[in-house]
């Protein structure tokens, strides 16, 4: 009926038997689905997007209550189709099977008789997973071993093209599941406002991962046009692309060719990479982050917060209470604390920090099927275990030192500390071969030319002009963050806050990095 209201060719008639919000809805599917025909990708920074956003918006105010949901579902499924038509299938699969596992567990009265819809849904789900994002990794892991061995080809070597978002979406759909298993959330029986909740656009394809407590009911509540909410909405989005586009970007022209031929690059060269790689990288999937709650925020929809100025963590459990925080507490709540901690009715620690490392390989293979990921997540699980046996050393030494004594310095020294740990694992942060992540380390110890190193790098205006960019985002996250920021910021004339925002408009016009590049958390 949509494609006649806007096709028919053989009069008017069959299209005033159609009623009007149909026609709006079809009119906008189809103004949309031409602008998204324009880019080569539904990516945030793109042409496709910028038509995107307003057309949904515009209808999304303008359609009756009862049509609000029909439309954004459309045009989630929309957004997700332009990246590969067929996975929206793997999609529509896993909120198919999570939502008859909801529903048929809503109907048991005990643990047990749920456990088999659980496990369905489990299998399913992680399936899934497993075939498209692990399953080149361990054959060819075994192919590997078996060489090593003289078996040869033990297995035959398969991979699949990965589904954009699909450890998002997977997560998110398990944590419905493992809720209403556990009774802590009751079991969504519209099949439509479940759809949109697995598939909403805005967090869709690299989150925050929702859960269903937080986001379900939004979708019932009537979000009226609210222009405090609207426009600090456009000001995420703002920020957002500006770190993404000027920031993130830039800074990718100074790391990936070190990642690249790392083979070229040595002592000093390297140890700059790596701090400018985790700024990329944060600047990169905040940005993204602040796009995707803006762009809910536009309709009214408020998305959980993902990042909390995580390079101001005075240790490495800090750090990831503020890094991608979505992710780290669902395996909080559904992996760390389902492990077993006691021994004869007692907590053990070393079952705690086991418990740590192992939940932080899985933060790791989260993040990708390589052996870098996989040594990455391994690296903070053995930081933030070691920082638990160490603690009463550590509390000793800073009262022996005199640190105790000074609270802004202790902080200074642990903030410092804890990001050099940081920078350490990112040798070990991204998709590269695991043999250019071990190049690198070989390589850093390599000193002999620093000085023209040095002076090549200063003398690079990609270089300088990132620094200054780096500073400016912390400055500003940091000066945000303050209560009074707020009410001062708004409390000046509109002409100069307008002035503010063209201007950082025009500055990303003139700086920004226009190559199209997808955002880093696309790939997981």
């Amino acid at each position: 009926m949509l494609c006649i209201a806007v096709n028919c060719t053989s009069g008017c008639q069959i299209v005033n038997e159609i009623p009007a919000p149909a026609i709006l809805l079809s009119v906008t599917v189809n103004f949309t689905t031409f602008a998204v025909l324009q880019s080569a990708q539904m990516l945030f920074n793109s042409i496709g997007y910028l038509f995107f956003l307003p057309l949904t918006v515009a209808a999304y105010y303008t359609l009756p209550r009862q049509w609000r949901w029909v439309l954004l579902l459309i045009a989630s499924y929309l957004f997700y189709a332009f990246w590969n038509p067929a996975y929206v299938l793997l999609l529509m699969a896993s909120t198919g099977v999570s939502y008859f596992a909801g529903i048929k567990m809503s109907e048991q009265r005990s643990k047990p008789a749920r456990r088999p819809y659980l496990f369905l849904a489990l299998a399913v789900n992680l399936g899934l997973l497993f075939a498209f994002k692990y399953l080149g990794f361990f054959t060819g892991t075994v192919n590997q071993l078996g060489s090593i061995f003289g078996f040869g080809q033990i297995v035959p070597y398969m991979s699949l093209l990965l589904p954009v978002g699909i450890s998002f979406y997977t997560f998110q759909s398990l944590g419905y599941v493992i809720d209403v298993y556990r009774g802590s959330a009751k079991a969504e029986h519209h099949a439509g406002l479940f759809a949109l909740y697995v598939s909403f656009f805005p967090q869709l394809v690299a989150g925050p991962i929702e859960r269903a407590r937080n986001l379900l009911p939004q979708f019932r509540e009537v979000h009226e046009f609210n222009p405090v909410l609207f426009s600090s909405g456009l000001r995420l989005i703002l920020w957002g692309l500006f770190k993404k586009i000027v920031i993130a970007d830039r800074l990718a022209l100074l790391v990936q060719p070190v990642f690249g031929q790392p083979e070229y690059f040595h002592g000093i060269q390297v140890v700059i990479a790596m701090p400018l790689l985790m700024m990329q990288v944060y600047a990169d999937f905040s940005g993204y982050t602040d796009i995707a709650i803006g762009s809910a925020r536009l309709m009214g929809f408020r998305l959980s917060p993902n990042f909390n100025r995580p390079f101001a963590a005075k240790s490495i459990a800090a750090f990831w209470n503020r890094w991608h925080i979505t992710l780290t507490t669902w395996l909080r709540d559904y992996v760390y604390f389902s492990l077993p901690s006691k021994s004869g009715g007692r907590v053990k620690s070393w079952k705690l920090n086991l418990n740590l490392i192992i939940t932080f390989l899985l933060v790791g293979f989260w993040h990708g099927a390589n052996w870098n990921f996989l040594a990455f997540g391994l690296l903070h699980g053995i930081y933030m275990a070691l920082a638990n046996i160490f603690k009463p050393e550590l509390t000793k030494f800073n009262q022996i030192s005199g640190l105790a004594r000074f609270p802004k310095l202790l902080s200074a020294v642990n903030i410092t500390a804890t990001f050099f740990l940081i920078c350490t694992s990112g040798f070990f942060f991204g998709q590269h071969p695991f043999s250019d992540s071990l190049t690198l380390i070989r390589n850093i110890t390599e000193w002999s030319n620093t000085s023209a190193a040095l002076l090549t790098i200063v003398k690079n205006n990609d270089f300088l002009l990132g620094t200054a960019l780096i500073v400016f985002m912390l400055w500003f996250e940091y000066i945000t963050m303050e209560k009074s920021f707020k009410p001062r910021f708004q409390s000046l004339p509109v002409s100069l806050r307008y002035a503010a925002y063209m201007a950082m408009f025009f500055f990303m016009l003139i700086f920004g990095i226009f190559t199209r590049q997808e955002f880093f958390y696309f790939q997981f």
